[in-house]
């Protein structure tokens, strides 16, 4: 029995630096992807890791110190941006997370949300700047805009975005998909000028599109926020 259990071991840790090599920057995963303790699942097709990485961060009250996994992917279609997940999850550090304004969607859809109760906060149908850097974005959204600017038209002029964050006890998982519709307008905007996180409505026809997918994305999230593999794939959005 012994020598059984050292040749395990031994097997899983031979296989552990192609694991690792495999979810590294610049390689391309189906399915889904070790986020940390968690698994974020991913829709049809295959996505380029942009980002993975570890950094510091602090509870939602800012009181606990803590440690995110962060992770950006890029899925391609015609040598240009498609789609974009960008994600983090957080280690468990002993309190209850509250999800407290992570969306803001001001406008006449009556979908500004400024604060939401545990578990579930979903915000979709939103339009998000995508092809500027803006002061003080996020480093780990760096990749994202250094691949843009030295591939011209690369980047989209917005994406539609749907975001998710899965809280249940200790466990938190932040994960917004960015897409480009097949027929995009960019009178969606109405005008309005965005910096990176803006968000404003966009037609009603899209969010019901973005409710059915939805649905499904919350019960793949739920199940990779406790480190479990999604149940099935989840379908491209457009």
């Amino acid at each position: 029995m012994q020598s059984v259990r050292r040749f395990v071991l031994l097997m899983a840790l031979l296989m552990l630096p192609s694991l690792v090599q495999a979810q590294a920057p610049g390689s391309v995963v189906e399915g889904s992807l070790s986020l940390g303790p968690k698994v974020l699942p991913l829709p049809a097709g295959p996505w380029r890791v942009l980002h993975l990485g570890v950094g510091d961060g602090r509870t939602s009250d800012l009181l606990v110190p803590t440690r995110f996994h962060r992770a950006v992917l890029v899925q391609e279609r015609g040598g240009r941006a498609a789609a974009v997940i960008v994600a983090q999850a957080a280690q468990e550090v002993g309190v209850f997370w509250e999800p407290h304004g992570v969306c803001f969607n001001e406008g006449a859809l009556a979908r500004h949300v400024v604060s939401a109760v545990r578990a579930a906060l979903d915000c979709r149908g939103l339009v998000v700047l995508a092809a500027r850097r803006q002061p003080g974005q996020a480093g780990y959204l760096d990749a994202l805009y250094d691949e843009g600017q030295r591939r011209p038209g690369w980047l989209p002029p917005y994406w539609i975005s749907s975001q998710f964050v899965i809280s249940e006890t200790m466990h938190y998982l932040n994960v917004e998909y960015r897409m480009v519709p097949p027929a995009f307008a960019p009178g969606t905007t109405g005008g309005t000028t965005l910096a990176e996180g803006s968000r404003v409505p966009v037609p009603q026809a899209l969010i019901q599109q973005l409710d059915a997918w939805g649905a499904q994305a919350r019960s793949e999230l739920r199940r990779g926020l406790y480190g479990r593999q999604p149940a099935a794939p989840l379908p491209s959005l457009f």
